[in-house]
């Protein structure tokens, strides 16, 4: 399994699980499977390594589609969506963040679905963009790729991380996570894997057709763009 190096965020933006942990801080997450990322025994496999490995992917995705979605949407989605993130940094209340995270995915996902509906459209928002803005677009696209390209490969390993969660529960405490949450976070990246043609191929020829000079990772060891200033 190739590194895929975090991007180390200025200050805490967010912290979650599971489904919402694409918004914790990817600083200090890098990490890479011990093994190749094929022909492991599930008895060789780092799964702490793994674990880390997952959770900066599913956080690159989910950081990287909502500051997508900030240049994608209608003024009063984006503005509704920067209202959501500046919420969410200044929120301390545990269920509160949970309930902003969920309204913040929900958004992103209907703005980027939108996006895809309406290529035409959105060819235009980019067109219509500035330099600092088309300068988040193509960062916030890097990412993407990443994390789809990172996902792909960790599903290489998935039957054996799955085998040693059951096999082995207690296996996990040293990741930090719980067992529940080590489950979620698999088929968060499962998911990821299954849905990258979006990050692979759709967005990039959307990009290619708006005349946006922007050459796509080709491996998941690339280095991730920080944009952390644009959530």
């Amino acid at each position: 399994m190739k590194k895929l190096t975090a991007v180390c965020l200025i200050g805490t933006i967010f912290f979650g699980t599971n489904a919402f942990a694409g918004f914790g801080s990817l600083s200090g997450l890098a990490s890479q499977l011990t093994e190749a990322a094929t022909g492991v025994s599930s008895n060789n496999l780092d799964l702490a390594g793994f674990l880390k490995q997952a959770q900066a992917t599913n956080q690159m995705f989910t950081q990287s589609r909502t500051s997508l979605a900030t240049l994608f949407a209608e003024r009063k989605d984006a503005e509704e969506l920067k209202t959501k993130l500046n919420s969410l940094k200044t929120t301390s209340d545990a269920k509160e963040k949970e309930a902003i995270q969920k309204e913040i995915i929900k958004l992103t996902n209907d703005v980027l679905d939108a996006s895809k509906k309406d290529e035409a459209a959105t060819v235009e928002k980019i067109n219509a963009l500035n330099a600092s803005q088309k300068q988040q677009l193509t960062k916030s696209m890097t990412n993407f790729v990443l994390a789809g390209l990172s996902a792909r490969e960790l599903v290489t390993n998935s039957k054996s991380v799955s085998m040693q969660l059951l096999s082995n529960p207690m296996a996990v405490s040293s990741s930090g996570m719980s067992l529940v949450d080590a489950k979620g976070l698999l088929s968060d990246v499962t998911g990821i894997a299954k849905n990258s043609t979006m990050a692979l191929v759709e967005y990039p020829q959307l990009l290619k057709k708006a005349g946006v000079n922007f050459k796509a990772p080709e491996s998941s060891a690339a280095k991730p763009q920080d944009i952390s200033e644009f959530l």
